[in-house]
């Protein structure tokens, strides 16, 4: 799964970094500590080639729903099985994003402690989630809000060790196809994404940090301890 992630880059690098045509996040600062229902950068294409940058809560709540908050957690969404959830079905066909991260954390028991595992590229390069987004309309203020939610596979190699669940990513080569609107066989690119995402495991490395407590660049630094 994926229940916290860092992202610290600044606004113009996400630009830069995912080819962003239009800024709706002029906001957006560094976030070392990101959980559930923060207002995160998402990046979309509304028409085919133009893609945009803007702010989305971190648990989808499908147009549908007659409230904001649902009752169970959305924050991530089995890639398995979210082509048949009434909550993610229409955004699997219609409303695929990237959102952007540094890494992500993942705790690990040992001998009853968890200690949090700080999970990123062993470049420290920011990479992409896989993502699906959703626009709610509040029924008394007219107010359109977006949420996302990322998708989640089963582990493999390295990350087996951490957790049973890791995210989705999306390559730089494939963040055009994920994006396209005019591309509805979301399922078919949800299982081509899974698929990459395993051949990108082995760029990827973890280590353990101290307890998340507050903001800011201390929370990623290795503890010393000796990793799994």
């Amino acid at each position: 799964m994926c229940g916290r992630f860092a992202l610290d880059q600044e606004l113009d690098d996400l630009i830069r970094e995912f080819v962003v045509s239009e800024n709706r996040f002029p906001a957006w600062q560094p976030n070392w500590n990101i959980p559930p229902t923060s207002t995160i950068p998402i990046v979309i294409e509304r028409t085919q080639g133009t893609r945009e940058i803007g702010p989305a809560r971190w648990s989808l709540t499908p147009s549908w729903s007659q409230e904001l908050v649902l009752p169970y957690p959305t924050f991530n969404a089995r890639s398995e099985t979210a082509w048949s959830k009434p909550t993610f079905r229409d955004s699997v066909t219609k409303h695929r994003c990237v959102i952007p991260a540094r890494g992500y954390f993942e705790w690990v028991s040992d001998r009853g402690t968890k200690t949090p595992h700080f999970i990123s590229r062993t470049d420290n390069a920011i990479f992409g989630f896989a993502g699906l987004y959703s626009w709610w309309r509040n029924p008394e203020s007219g107010e359109s809000v977006a949420s996302a939610t990322i998708l989640t596979k089963e582990s493999t190699g390295l990350l087996r060790s951490v957790h049973d669940r890791m995210p989705v990513l999306v390559p730089p080569v494939h963040y055009s196809s994920w994006l396209d609107p005019q591309n509805l066989k979301g399922t078919d690119l949800i299982h081509e994404m899974a698929s990459a995402t395993d051949s990108l495991v082995p760029e990827f490395g973890h280590y353990p940090v101290n307890p998340l407590q507050g903001n800011g660049p201390q929370l990623l630094d290795h503890t010393g301890k000796e990793t799994l």
